[in-house]
């Protein structure tokens, strides 16, 4: 839906996916879309070149979100929530839930 402005159907995929789970790491985004890493990684850091992206180390994980500095981070993400609301309800359900993770507690 946003390939032309995006370039490629790879890109718009790896941000609607940032942008419904708010961080993710390359490995996680290509099992989700069973993408090669080198292919997921390659859009992650031409994002993060253009300022789109940040990424942060978390141990031996590198991490990306959308950047809060960049310009148009506002109007990227309506953009994306706009495009989220053309796909379908399958298609959402499987790549665009987001993840509950277990709560950790602290050491009794």
């Amino acid at each position: 839906m946003l390939e032309p402005l995006l370039e490629s159907e790879k890109k718009e995929k790896v941000l609607l996916y940032i942008h419904v789970h708010g961080e993710a790491y390359p490995m996680e985004i290509a099992r989700a879309f069973e993408y090669y890493v080198n292919t997921v990684q390659n859009q992650l850091q031409k994002l993060e070149n253009g300022g789109v992206l940040y990424s942060r180390l978390k141990g031996k994980v590198r991490l990306f979100g959308m950047n809060p500095r960049y310009a148009f981070k506002k109007e990227l993400e309506t953009l994306l929530a706009k495009a989220l609301q053309f796909i379908p309800e399958a298609e959402k359900e499987r790549y665009y839930t987001p993840r509950l993770r277990p709560r950790r507690t602290g050491k009794p």
